[in-house]
């Protein structure tokens, strides 16, 4: 088996690289069937596969546009393959506004059981 890692990054508002946690990557490679990782809270990732050529795909929708590099890797190698994902300008959606006031009630009734069983609680 052969690893492919890295690490998948995006820029903040002002320019500085940070991790991207979340981002899915994925190999696919010459026929085969592709192999997916959800990355790390940190933003890496790795993956073992096969021996071949890979293209690699790193997507973070909806925010950001996916990148993708071909990769080779031998029998028994390791590849690092990194992303800068750039910012799609797509907002991120949000709940419908007929679903916002079940939203806020269900919020209200949840709060409302906490208060009572706190009382419940007390001596």
């Amino acid at each position: 088996m052969s690893k492919i890692h890295g690490t998948v990054y995006w820029y903040d508002q002002y320019g500085n690289l940070h991790p991207l946690p979340w981002a899915q990557v994925i190999a696919e490679g010459d026929g085969g069937e592709p192999a997916m990782v959800v990355s790390t809270t940190d933003g890496t990732y790795m993956m073992w596969v096969a021996p071949g050529t890979y293209n690699v795909t790193a997507s973070s929708e909806p925010g950001y546009l996916p990148e993708s590099h071909m990769v080779t890797v031998s029998d028994g190698g390791s590849e690092a393959v990194n992303f800068q994902l750039e910012p799609s300008g797509k907002p991120i959606p949000e709940y419908p506004v007929s679903v916002q006031p079940v939203m806020l009630a269900v919020a209200a009734l949840a709060a409302a059981i906490m208060i009572r069983r706190r009382h419940r609680a007390r001596p």
